[in-house]
């Protein structure tokens, strides 16, 4: 009989990662409602991008979404909120590595948001999230400093 000393150790450790992994989840569930909503810039949709939700008191959980053809859909836990959102357009394509002959291509985003609607110190959106599902817009300018 071929006896494998190792193996036995090996299921032991695997035992211990998993009650430890289940063991540090903490239990800890958070509400999150759906908000949805239009984005523009200077009237015009945002091609793609993200949006994100960031708790003003800066303790509760962060969230978002994805921005597609002007719209938005994200999961965010209910309060007062600073809103960050990062816009892009498509603007062609580039080679995925420069100087390959033959090299694939990928597509070329431009960004299309001033940078002080990326950084939560310097947003001027806000939002309020109650609880349940809601709708909420925003209305970006190019010219935000």
């Amino acid at each position: 009989m071929l006896r494998r000393p190792f193996a036995s150790l090996g299921l032991v450790l695997s035992g211990v990662m998993l009650v430890s992994a289940v063991g540090c989840s903490g239990g800890e569930t958070v509400h999150e409602v759906e908000v949805t909503g239009k984005i523009t810039i200077d009237g015009q949709p945002i091609d793609n991008g993200s949006i994100s939700f960031v708790a003003a008191d800066g303790v509760a959980r962060t969230g978002g979404g994805i921005i597609k053809d002007g719209q938005y859909i994200a999961r965010v836990a209910p309060g007062e909120k600073k809103v960050m959102v990062l816009g892009n357009k498509l603007v062609g394509t580039e080679p995925l590595y420069q100087g390959v002959p033959d090299s694939p291509t990928r597509e070329k985003f431009e960004t299309v948001t001033p940078p002080a609607y990326n950084a939560a110190h310097q947003t001027p959106l806000t939002a309020t999230i109650t609880d349940g599902p809601q709708t909420v817009h925003f209305e970006l300018s190019k010219s935000l400093k």
